[in-house]
Parts: structure tokens; sequence; C-alpha cells
């Protein structure tokens, strides 16, 4: 994404996202599922509209992503106030933290950005390595049928009063990848608009195959379910979110491969 321009109007394009709602939910899932402390990492945090409310409810939060240009709003959002929330610039591909934390959200599809399979496994094997015995994992993936048929080959367009956007998708039934063409138009301050053009990438993840990898990667899952609640799927759903937990490392079973 062109970054430099885009950051500052991130917020806004996402206006129609709840980000209280969508940390209360996550707030929820963390408590009924006993996350065994307070410290937990933000993946993808964007401009740090899940990180900041969750470090408002008491957590401390580490917020990572890849754009500079991102973290930069974010830091802005909580300058002068007494949280304790941090930014760090990584590619969450090659994850590195000074140490184990409870917990691990990613909201937003940020998984489905990783487009080749490989990638996401060895995320999770990365994200089971900073996770203390027991932490949670909790993700959300924009769903198969989303992909291949509700953005599939379609277009949309949106606007308020100083921004509009076109957005072209083409699926790719070969490589399950979703490529959406986004053409914005940006008012300047002589009234006239300025056009950026971006392209982004998701990959199609089939939900079964999700669970055989956290399974790999030592988590339990302990439920997908609908966005914003604890009920099960529906076959038109566009999001589907994840708890895993990670499992107790058996001690005796790790003597027992020794040879």
């Amino acid at each position: 994404m062109a970054y430099q321009v885009l950051a500052g109007l991130y917020d806004g394009l996402m206006e129609d996202i709840d980000y209280k709602r969508w940390a209360d939910y996550l707030a929820q899932l963390l408590e009924y599922y006993h996350c065994p402390g307070q410290m937990l990492v933000d993946l993808g945090c964007g401009t740090g509209s899940i990180s900041i409310p969750l470090a408002q409810k008491g957590y401390q939060v580490i917020g990572l992503d890849l754009s500079e240009e991102m973290l930069a709003q974010a830091a802005a959002k909580t300058k002068g106030q007494d949280l304790a929330v941090s930014w760090q610039q990584q590619d969450i591909t090659e994850l590195e933290l000074a140490e184990e934390v409870d917990a691990m959200v990613a909201t937003f599809d940020v998984f489905n950005h990783l487009l080749e399979p490989e990638d996401l496994q060895q995320t999770f094997l990365q994200i089971s390595q900073y996770l203390r015995d027991d932490g949670l994992l909790i993700f959300d993936v924009q769903t198969p049928w989303k992909l291949r048929e509700y953005l599939g080959n379609n277009s949309y367009s949106w606007h308020n009063e100083h921004l509009a956007y076109i957005w072209d998708n083409d699926f790719d039934e070969e490589n399950q990848i979703c490529t959406m063409h986004l053409t914005y138009f940006l008012q300047q301050d002589n009234g006239l608009y300025q056009r950026i053009e971006e392209e982004q990438y998701e990959r199609v993840y089939e939900l079964d195959l999700l669970q055989l990898w956290l399974d790999f990667a030592g988590f339990d899952v302990l439920g997908v379910y609908r966005q914003l609640t604890m009920e099960e799927l529906g076959e038109q759903e566009e999001r589907a979110v994840f708890v895993a937990r990670k499992r107790k490392w058996d001690e005796d079973f790790d003597e027992d491969c020794n040879f």
C-alpha cells in the first residue's frame, strides 16, 4: 500500500468498523478461555485501533506492524497517554520478542495477506515459540466464501466528503488469490483530487487446513466462530474467528524422544 499517503486516511477508510466492540469481544474471549496473564501482542496492529482499547482495559500490549507509517499514526494516538502499549516495526513472518507473552491477536485478515502457505505455517510455529504454556492465539480470516464469491470478480465503490475509491477484484482460481485493484481519489486543499492506485492480495485458506496447521504448531483449537459471537459458522459467513491455546509441553514425552 502507498502508506506514505494513505496511512493518515486508514482510519477513515475503516470507519464502518466498530473497534471498541471488537476490543470488547477479544477481551471477552481472553477472559472466557482464561488467558494466563495480561501481556499480549497485536500482530499487524495497523494504526493501533485494537491495541489501544485493549491497553485501556489493562492489558500490556505490544503492537507489531510492517509499516513504519502506520505505526507512526498509532504512536500519535497514544502520545501523552499513560498506557502500557509499545509499537514495534516487524515482519510477523520473522517474529522476534524479548520474552514470552500470554496471548497474541491478529484481526481483520492479517493472515490472509500471507500469500505463501509456508509463511503462515512458519508464523504459527513462531507464535507458539513466544507464547507461554496455555497462552492464547485469537485471529480472524476472511472466509473462502467471501474471497471466492462475495469479493470474487466483483466491483465496489465508496465515498465520503473528501475521499472516494473504486474497488475492482480478480479471483485467481488456480492460485486461490484475490487481487484487489484499488483506485483512490483524495481531495486536495485546492479542491482538486489526487488519484492514487494500489493493489492488495489475499489468499484463501481453508478453515480445516488452518486447524491442522495449528495442531502441528502445538495448539489446541478451542473454537471457530462467527465474527463478534461465540456461535458456529454458517454457510455464507464473511469472517471466521479462531481461538487456540498453546499446549503444555510434555516433558516425559520429550525425554522419551531423546535417543
